[in-house]
């Protein structure tokens, strides 16, 4: 088995300490956005739990359309609005920062959107070959649309931003979609997001950098 209960659950359990152990590395209330998505992602992943439960123990099956809602709300309306603005609140630098905010505001017109659609149509989740697939009800040529509105805000703002080990934590999540696409392909939200979650850690060492540097300026700052 690829992914499980287990897999969620524990991914959940280590993002959760990192995601702490991130928050409070952070120096400014800027960085808090940028510092919680580990512990996001540490929400996302138990919520995949319960969907996990809800197929295998019948005692959950009653979990399992708020434990799906719960999921897909992280995937498509949390996702594209989080990333780009914790971007763009720790950009220093003027033009990126200008291209985040409108990321940023792409990133709400697409929660925007995700939102109606799943008011309107819903969403069912299933597992199969050991992979729980999402059923988004979307025309093939409608969802390569989807897909790029969601990748911008969502992945391609990794690419803007000037932070330090952000770009590379871009590329990382990009070939994490690649593959899922690739290899995984009914099932990309699930196994792309258990990817990103565990990309996301990475975000534990770029805040502790930032927090070094910050502390070196200032001492140098006070010995000059």
């Amino acid at each position: 088995m690829c992914f499980s209960t287990t897999a969620s659950f524990v991914s959940a359990a280590i993002l959760t300490t990192v995601g702490v152990a991130t928050i409070k590395k952070t120096q400014s209330r800027n960085q808090l956005f940028f510092a919680s998505i580990p512990f996001i992602f540490a929400l996302q992943q138990f919520s995949e739990g319960f969907v996990w439960l809800s197929f295998i123990d019948n005692k959950y099956s009653d979990w399992e359309k708020l434990s799906t809602y719960t999921f897909l709300s992280f995937a498509l309306l949390v996702w594209p609005v989080w990333v780009p603005l914790s971007q763009y609140l720790i950009e220093k630098q003027a033009k990126r920062k200008n291209i985040l905010f409108y990321f940023s505001a792409l990133g709400i017109l697409f929660s925007i959107l995700s939102l109606i659609y799943l008011f309107y149509f819903g969403s069912k989740a299933s597992m199969t070959d050991y992979h729980i697939h999402y059923e988004l009800r979307i025309p093939v040529a409608a969802k390569i649309i989807f897909g790029i509105l969601y990748l911008i805000p969502t992945v391609f703002s990794n690419f803007v931003a000037s932070t330090k080990g952000v770009f590379l934590m871009g590329v990382f999540i990009l070939v994490s979609y690649a593959i899922s696409r690739l290899f995984f392909n009914d099932h990309v939200l699930s196994v792309w997001c258990f990817f990103s979650a565990l990309i996301s850690i990475n975000i534990y060492f770029i805040v502790a950098r930032e927090r070094k540097l910050n502390l070196s300026e200032k001492t140098s700052e006070s010995h000059s």
